[in-house]
C-alpha cells in the first residue's frame, strides 16, 4: 500500500492512481442521478482495461470533480465511472479494498451510493444474490455480472488506473462546473481527449523525475492553450477541435480528411515512430511544441475582428478582415497560417491572393472543397520549409507560393487571361475551369450568388472611398466603410444589412401608367446585380415597394453609402418628365461600373500583381490533387 499523500486542497487538482484515491471516502450526494451505465459502457471499460494491461500502461479515467464534506469527498462529476470501478475492484479480488469494517457497525463502502442503494450495493460487493428493486440496481447487478466474467486484466491494472481529482472550493462552484461539463450539450472534444492520451503516454516513462517533468510540461502547455482558446473577454470560446485539425494538416504529411479524428491519427503516428525507436517523451514534446506554435496564429486568423498581432501590422489584419467577410477561408486556412508563421508581414500578398482565389471559385460555382488536398499539401510544405518548384528549387517567397497556388487550383477569368498567361485551354478546361466574366451578368444573380452579395458590396464600398467620382461628397464620420468600423467587431454586423432591390419586386406604382410601363421592362432585371444594393439598416419594410424617386430620397437620408450616393448622379440615372426613374439602361450602366471594379480587384492584372506568372517549369505538379468532398 502506498504512503499516504497530503490531501488535495479545495481549488486544487491532482493526477492520482486509484490505489491512492482508495484512501479517501467518496460519497454520491442525494441530488445525483441513479446509476445508469449500460452493458456497452461497461464493455468499453473492460476493453480499455485489457488494452492497458496488454501495453503495461495506466488507464487514464479522466476528470473527477468533488468537494469536501464532513463525511468525505462528495462526487459532483464522475459517479458512474467510480461506482463501476468499485464494482470492478470487488469482482477482481479487491473486495477488502472497497468494503471495510468500521468498529461494530456495518461495513463501509469506498463509494457510498445514494441512500436508496446503499444496502443493495453492499450486498452486491459481497457477491450476495439480493434481487434488484429498481432499474439502477438492475443495471449495477448487470455491470457486476459482466465484470465478474471479464478477463485480460488484473487487480493491479485497476489499482494503477489514473484520474485527475479536482476539489472544488464549494458545492456551488462544483455544481456550476458540473453544469458546464454535462448540461450544456458540450461533449468531451478531441482537444481534451488528446490531452488525456498524452498524459497516459507520459506515464510509461520509467524514470520518475523525467516522467514528472513530462507531466508538468503537458500541463503547462495545455494551460497556455486553454487561456488562449477560452478568452475571458467573450462568451464565445474557440473551437479547439478545429485548431487540432488545422495543426495536424500542417504537422503530418499523410492525407487528412475532414471526417478523420486527430486522436486516431496521433495514435497511429506515435505507434509508427516508437516502432522506429523514437522516445515517447520526444514525440510528446515535438507535438505540443508544434501545436503551441500554430495556436496563436490560428486564433488571429480565425477572428481577426477581435484579435490583434502588432508584430504583423495593420495591413495583414485588414487583408484578413476582408477575406473573413467572404466566409470561404476553410480550405485555405492552413496555408494562411503557414505563410504568416514563415513569411511574417510578407504573407499579406498571399492572403490577398487567397481572397481572389476564393471569389473566383465562388463565381465559377466551385465547391468550397475544390482542390483542398493540394492546398493542404502546399500549406504543409510551406510550414516545413520543404516547398519546391518543378525544377527542385526551394520556394521561399510569397510571390512564388502565389504562382504555385494559382496554377494548382484557380479557375481562370476567361480565354484572354489564359492566353496572356501562356496557357492553352482545352475545350474541357474552358467549360469547367474558366471563370466566366458573365457570371456577374446572371439574370438571377441574387438567387445564384446571394451568399456573396454582402461581401461584394462591402468591397465595392471600400473601393469607392478612394474613387474621385464621389469621394468629396461623402461624410466620412458616418460612413459605414470608414476605418474605425473595419477594426471593430461590430463590422461583422455587415452581414445583417438588408439586400434591397433598387426597382422594387412589387412596385406600388405598378397600376399607374408609367409604373405599368416600367414593370414590364424591369421584370427580367429584378434579381440582376445591377438592380441590387444593400442598406445598413435592419428594417426597410416601409420603403420596399416605393417608386424609385421616393426610395432614392429615402436611401440618401440613410447613412452615406457610396454606391447608393451614385444612384443620385444625373449621369447615372434616367429621367422621365423630370422625374427620376430606374430602368434597364440604369442597371446596365451600374453593372458596367461594378464589373470594372471586379476586374480591378480580381482580374488578370490583380493576380499578376501578387506573383502569378506564365505557366512554366516552376509548377510543382499539383494538378493531380484529389478533392475532399
Amino acid at each position: 500500500m502506498p504512503a499516504l499523500q497530503e490531501p488535495v486542497q479545495p481549488g486544487e487538482s491532482r493526477l492520482m492512481s486509484v490505489e491512492a484515491i482508495l484512501e479517501h471516502r467518496l460519497i454520491i450526494p442525494q441530488f445525483q442521478r441513479p446509476y445508469d451505465w449500460d452493458r456497452q459502457q461497461v464493455a468499453d471499460l473492460i476493453e480499455d482495461l485489457r488494452e492497458a494491461h496488454r501495453k503495461a500502461i495506466p488507464l487514464f479515467l479522466g476528470l473527477v470533480v468533488v468537494h469536501w464534506t464532513d463525511d468525505g469527498l462528495a462526487i459532483i462529476d464522475g459517479q458512474q465511472r467510480l461506482t463501476t470501478l468499485m464494482l470492478a475492484l470487488a469482482a477482481s479480488n479487491g473486495r477488502d479494498r472497497v468494503l471495510r469494517l468500521v468498529g461494530d457497525g456495518p461495513s463501509r463502502l469506498w463509494v457510498r451510493p445514494r441512500a436508496a442503494d446503499v444496502n443493495f450495493t453492499r450486498s452486491l460487493v459481497r457477491r450476495s444474490d439480493e434481487p434488484p428493486a429498481t432499474l439502477s440496481q438492475w443495471l449495477m447487478k448487470s455491470a457486476m455480472a459482466e465484470l465478474c466474467k471479464a478477463d485480460g486484466f488484473t487487480l493491479d491494472t485497476l489499482l494503477q488506473c489514473e484520474l485527475i481529482l479536482y476539489v472544488a472550493p464549494s458545492l456551488a462552484g462544483a455544481t456550476r462546473l458540473f453544469e458546464r461539463i454535462n448540461l450544456r450539450g458540450k461533449k468531451v472534444g478531441q482537444f481534451d481527449l488528446v490531452k488525456n492520451k498524452l498524459i497516459e503516454w507520459a506515464s510509461v516513462v520509467k524514470d520518475p523525475q523525467h516522467r514528472a517533468e513530462l507531466e508538468v510540461f503537458i500541463t503547462a502547455r495545455y494551460d497556455d492553450l486553454y487561456k488562449l482558446l477560452d478568452p475571458q473577454a467573450t462568451d464565445l470560446p474557440f473551437d479547439s477541435d478545429k485548431l487540432l485539425k488545422v495543426h495536424w494538416i500542417l504537422f503530418h504529411d499523410a492525407q487528412f480528411k475532414s471526417s478523420d479524428r486527430v486522436l486516431d491519427r496521433l495514435a497511429q503516428w506515435v505507434d509508427v515512430e516508437m516502432d522506429s525507436g523514437a522516445k515517447i517523451s520526444t514525440l510528446i514534446e515535438c507535438y505540443l511544441d508544434s501545436l503551441t506554435e500554430v495556436a496563436a496564429t490560428w486564433v488571429f486568423v480565425e477572428r481577426p475582428f477581435v484579435e490583434s498581432r502588432p508584430d504583423l501590422g495593420d495591413v495583414v489584419k485588414k487583408a484578413l478582415l476582408d477575406f473573413a467577410k467572404l466566409e470561404r477561408e476553410g480550405e485555405l486556412q492552413p496555408l494562411l497560417i503557414a505563410a504568416l508563421l514563415r513569411l511574417g508581414k510578407d504573407a499579406v500578398k498571399l492572403i490577398k491572393f487567397c481572397e481572389i482565389n476564393s471569389i473566383r471559385s465562388v463565381l465559377a460555382k466551385k465547391n468550397s472543397n475544390h482542390g483542398r488536398s493540394g492546398k493542404w499539401r502546399l500549406a504543409r510544405q510551406v510550414f516545413n520549409h520543404s516547398l519546391e518548384d518543378g525544377a527542385g528549387n526551394k520556394i521561399t517567397t510569397a510571390e512564388e507560393i502565389v504562382h504555385q497556388l494559382f496554377w494548382m487550383s484557380t479557375p481562370w477569368w476567361d480565354r484572354q487571361e489564359a492566353d496572356l498567361l501562356g496557357y492553352e485551354l482545352t475545350a474541357e478546361a474552358l467549360a469547367s475551369e474558366v471563370l466566366p466574366r458573365d457570371a456577374l451578368t446572371n439574370s438571377d444573380f441574387l438567387g445564384q450568388y446571394r451568399h456573396v452579395v454582402h461581401y461584394l458590396f462591402w468591397k465595392y464600398g471600400r473601393f469607392l472611398l478612394t474613387d474621385k467620382t464621389w469621394k468629396d461628397k461623402v461624410k466620412v464620420d458616418i460612413n459605414p466603410f470608414q476605418e474605425s468600423v473595419w477594426f471593430d467587431r461590430s463590422a461583422e454586423a455587415f452581414t445583417t444589412w438588408d439586400i434591397e432591390h433598387i426597382y422594387p419586386q412589387n412596385a406600388d406604382d405598378r397600376d399607374e401608367r408609367d409604373g405599368a410601363r416600367f414593370r414590364t421592362k424591369m421584370q427580367p432585371w429584378l434579381n440582376h446585380l445591377g438592380n441590387l444594393t444593400v442598406l445598413p439598416i435592419r428594417d426597410n419594410r416601409g420603403m420596399q415597394n416605393s417608386a424609385f424617386d421616393k426610395k432614392l430620397h429615402w436611401m440618401l437620408e440613410q447613412k452615406k453609402v457610396p454606391f447608393n450616393e451614385l444612384l443620385a448622379d444625373g449621369k447615372y440615372r434616367g429621367n422621365l418628365m423630370d422625374r427620376p426613374h430606374w430602368g434597364p439602361n440604369n442597371c446596365r450602366n451600374r453593372l458596367d461600373r461594378i464589373r470594372d471594379f471586379c476586374d480591378l480587384m480580381w482580374g488578370t492584372d490583380a493576380v499578376r500583381a501578387f506573383g502569378v506568372g506564365p505557366y512554366d517549369g516552376r509548377i510543382a505538379g499539383y494538378q493531380e490533387t484529389v478533392d475532399d468532398e
